[in-house]
């Protein structure tokens, strides 16, 4: 399945559905920003997440959450507010994937949003706490948290 292709053809529905969420949640520093500065974060942050689904490679995406990392924490924002209006992107999303994606494709589809919107709050995370911190903080080493034949299947 073409994943960044299905992104693209529904790409209006899926942004409108998570600005509207953005707004909704009330998150004090995007309120500030305004509904043109969200539609614009959003909108990028969704074509970071078309490029790396499209060339199976996270590194502008990471890139990317340390850009984020950086703009939000020398403004102020709390890195919960970041990560709840990435939220509100990666459900929109997962309801378009669950949506109109056939049955037998939307586990890869789901793996490959949830893979790379992952990756991106895990960086953006440890990326602004490392500025808060005024150190590295790296990410968690999942395969060592989990073991078992099947701990590296997909």
């Amino acid at each position: 399945m073409d994943v960044a292709g299905f992104l693209v053809d529904h790409r209006a529905s899926i942004l409108a559905a998570a600005d509207a969420e953005v707004v909704g949640r009330r998150l004090p520093h995007y309120d500030a920003a305004g509904t043109a500065e969200i539609t614009k974060r959003l909108e990028l942050l969704f074509d970071v997440v078309v490029a790396a689904a499209g060339q199976n490679n996270l590194d502008a995406a990471l890139a990317h959450a340390d850009q984020i990392a950086a703009d939000r924490h020398q403004t102020g924002h709390d890195l919960s507010e970041l990560q709840r209006a990435i939220n509100a992107l990666e459900e929109q999303l997962w309801r378009a994937v669950m949506d109109d994606v056939p049955v037998e494709a939307q586990g890869h589809a789901l793996g490959v949003v949830s893979t790379v919107l992952g990756a991106i709050k895990d960086r953006l995370a440890c990326a602004y706490v490392s500025r808060t911190a005024n150190r590295a903080i790296h990410t968690l080493r999942i395969d060592e948290l989990f073991r078992g034949n099947a701990a590296g299947q997909l």
